[in-house]
């Protein structure tokens, strides 16, 4: 159940997405944040 969440938040445009039962979005907050920053420069290193 939470892999098609996480398939339909990809498919969306999300650039990180962390689904699971038990996630807790602020206690990885950091690291996730880092993550997502690298993700997003990876993504405008790609563009025309």
């Amino acid at each position: 159940e939470f892999k098609s969440y996480e398939d339909i938040a990809y498919t969306k445009g999300f650039l990180m997405v962390s689904s699971s039962p038990l996630t807790r979005s602020s206690h990885h907050a950091g690291d996730d944040f880092a993550r997502l920053k690298a993700a997003r420069e990876k993504l405008l290193l790609c563009l025309p």
